[in-house]
């Protein structure tokens, strides 16, 4: 199904969705899955106005997080993702971070708020040839491997189009679509972005083409939600406490920025980490020194650091709040 995400193509938000290292490294290499030993470590800390690279290095206020809680929370996800059946597929499969990845919007925009809508609805018509080709029937990551993949014929991909109702309300009209070409699609996956093979729409009237995936169900997988840590065991890391909206990582791989989701009268905050074997655990905490104050109930991300005391290598990054692979904050992608 197509999300048309405001003319400009789409930008995946997804807050329990997952990343892993690019390149594996020595510590990594080889590892037990199972759970050893931990140390957790706390990252910098940010001040309103603050930019990430001017954060100064500190603890969180006293009462904000139990360290030893994080820790043993982390031991416990570490152990829980390694018995997953996620895990493996996160390695050597095609694990696709979000469905609305499998689609794309023209990159130059829709000409008007009505050629988005009858896109968004599904409301087209194909009136151009048939294709007299498939795309390539295999997905490319950025080292260089591939897998090979069933691939949809045009008309079933033209079918995810035709099926999306995005404003049942609202009113449309039949927009031609003039033909469609193989193409590739970049899709944010587990292991990179990742090439898979897709189609090409052409839309009368519209500069650029919407692209589908051609992928079926079935030849890749998503990050579930199932394994969240329980209330109490979240409760019991502190009131202020947070999970990690996304993770990226430096380019030697020792330095995780975390952004966090909180409120405009944080006056500090920081992020946590704990490495079990195969995995790096975060987190974060936020601190508003006057709980009891009127605050403007509107949601801002903050931006932290922590430093990993090994490159990341191949390990999962794992949220402890949602005991879920973290968001990872890959470069903007566009069509091929």
């Amino acid at each position: 199904m197509l999300v048309v995400g405001l003319g400009l193509g789409l930008v995946a938000v997804a807050v329990a969705v997952a990343v892993a290292g690019c390149a594996a490294s020595a510590a990594s290499a080889g590892g037990s899955s199972a759970a050893g030993p931990a140390t957790t470590h706390v990252g910098s800390v940010g001040v309103p106005g603050s930019s990430p690279t001017a954060m100064s290095t500190a603890s969180p206020p006293p009462g904000a997080v139990r360290i030893a809680d994080f820790d043993a929370l982390g031991r416990q996800e570490a152990v829980a993702w390694a018995r997953s059946p996620l895990a493996k597929a996160w390695r050597t499969g095609l694990v696709v971070l979000s469905l609305d990845d499998l689609s794309a919007g023209p990159s130059g925009g829709f000409p008007s708020g009505q050629d988005k809508a009858d896109v968004g609805n599904g409301d087209l018509v194909f009136t151009g040839l048939a294709p007299s080709r498939g795309p390539a029937a295999v997905v490319t990551w950025p080292d260089g491997s591939t897998m090979k993949v069933p691939v949809l014929s045009e008309p079933r991909t033209f079918g995810e189009l035709t099926s999306s109702r995005e404003c049942p309300a609202c009113v449309t009209t039949p927009l031609d679509v003039t033909a469609a070409t193989p193409t590739t699609l970049p899709v944010a996956t587990s292991r990179g972005i990742a090439k898979v093979p897709a189609w090409a729409f052409t839309l009368k009237g519209v500069s650029g083409p919407v692209i589908q995936a051609a992928l079926p169900p079935g030849s890749y997988v998503t990050p579930g939600s199932t394994g969240s840590p329980s209330r109490a065991r979240l409760a019991a890391v502190g009131t202020e406490f947070t999970g990690a909206l996304s993770a990226a990582v430096s380019a030697d791989g020792r330095t995780l920025t975390l952004q966090l989701f909180g409120g405009p009268c944080d006056a500090t905050w920081g992020g946590l980490e704990t490495e079990v074997d195969g995995a790096v655990v975060i987190g974060g905490w936020e601190n508003d020194p006057n709980p009891d104050a009127p605050c403007s109930a509107v949601g801002i991300v903050l931006t932290t650091t922590v430093r990993l005391s090994a490159p990341l290598g191949d390990r999962v990054i794992i949220d402890a709040w949602t005991g879920q692979p973290a968001s990872p904050a890959f470069p903007a992608r566009s069509p091929s």
